[in-house]
């Protein structure tokens, strides 16, 4: 999943596009959207927003519940990959979150991409400011490893090496979010050998 940052970044993951689905951390992340799905209720007439929406392994699959997703991404080749998935009710936008949406969303939804922005606390108030009003939030992360999991972490713009809950869960109440709630969503097993275990940080806008 691809996020805002550095030139660095938006070269990696341009080159990177058509080959990313097939990547085998791709394929472990497979199965991250039916877990997400099954603790996040979602509805017919929700338009989520897909942070660092890449090729698009949320949005293609929450496409089919709701109305409307905008998957935004720093990526053109990435969006360009999912673009050409063919979903009727997905739009991409190609830009910095931190640039402001021009609509609001009732879910905003997120799959490894968190870890990729330096300003963290910035990050959860956008995503916060970006919903209506009792509108949720589903993301998914990195709980804090020793930075061994990308290994080339400058060239991949790896900003954080995971993140602690308790942390994360007291940024994302001063940006105005309530019933926090974390879940152990899956590991993933790397070539390294090691197990890294992914988190689901669950929340809604007061």
């Amino acid at each position: 999943m691809t996020t805002p940052s550095t030139p660095t970044t938006a070269t990696h993951f341009d080159v990177s596009a058509r080959d990313w689905d097939q990547r085998p951390m791709s394929q472990q992340l497979a199965s991250v959207p039916a877990r997400l799905l099954a603790q996040v209720p979602l509805h017919a007439d929700d338009h989520v927003l897909d942070f660092g929406a890449g090729t698009g392994l949320l949005s293609t699959a929450i496409a089919p519940q709701v109305a409307q997703v905008t998957a935004l991404d720093t990526s053109a080749a990435m969006l360009q990959v999912l673009h050409e998935k063919g979903f009727a009710n997905i739009t991409t936008r190609q830009q910095d979150i931190f640039a402001g949406l021009p609509e609001r969303y009732n879910v905003v939804v997120s799959c490894m991409a968190m870890h990729h922005v330096a300003n963290t606390a910035a990050l959860l108030q956008a995503f916060a400011d970006a919903l209506h009003r009792g509108g949720r939030i589903a993301l998914v992360d990195l709980v804090t490893e020793d930075g061994s999991f990308h290994g080339d972490n400058e060239a991949k713009g790896v900003q954080h090496f995971g993140f602690a809950p308790a942390a994360l869960q007291a940024l994302a109440e001063q940006a105005g979010v309530t019933d926090i709630a974390f879940s152990h969503l899956q590991e993933m097993q790397h070539r390294n050998g090691r197990a890294y275990p992914l988190f689901l940080m669950t929340g809604c806008k007061a």
